[in-house]
């Protein structure tokens, strides 16, 4: 078995200490895009432009956890869209009629037939298309697709989704 020392190491499983200053100018940069000039100009960071350049270039560990907290960001939003999917998909096969148990006015349980919306249903098939052509713009990681395709009944609804 042969091992390749030059092969560089996974991102998501590396650990990345700063100290508290290159950690604040870390967060900076996620708050505003990567834009040193308008990180500079932030509370917690107490250097101007031309210095924070220069602290960026000479400490390669800030722009790796800039990375890290972006990835992670997206990677975030990615699975609220998805959630937002499922929970609309949920309630979309609900309007179109269904049968619920409700207690009656004795305390016992009956059968409720809730007719079909077709109205509601054509709406929240609007929402959830305008929810997949949000995410199509939006990064999602291997791994976070794999978890998302394996939601249960999930999987035709996002396969359009992960495929574009």
């Amino acid at each position: 078995m042969s091992s390749f020392p030059d092969q560089p190491k996974e991102l998501d499983n590396e650990i990345i200490v700063l100290s508290a200053d290159h950690e604040a100018i870390a967060q900076a940069m996620v708050e505003y895009r990567g834009d040193l000039a308008k990180a500079s100009r932030s509370g917690n960071v107490h250097l101007n432009a031309m210095a924070l350049r220069a602290e960026v270039k000479n400490n390669p560990d800030i722009r790796r956890r800039y990375h890290k907290l972006l990835a992670e960001e997206l990677q975030e939003k990615g699975l609220h869209i998805a959630e937002r999917i499922l929970k609309l998909a949920d309630l979309q096969e609900k309007a179109m009629g269904h049968t619920t148990i409700i207690k009656n006015m004795d305390g016992e349980d009956e059968e409720f037939d809730v007719p079909a919306d077709p109205k509601m249903v054509i709406e929240l098939s609007k929402e959830i298309s305008r929810l997949i052509a949000e995410g199509k713009g939006q990064n999602v990681s291997s791994k976070t697709a794999v978890i998302l395709a394996s939601k249960e009944d999930a999987k035709e609804l996002l396969q359009s989704f992960l495929d574009s």
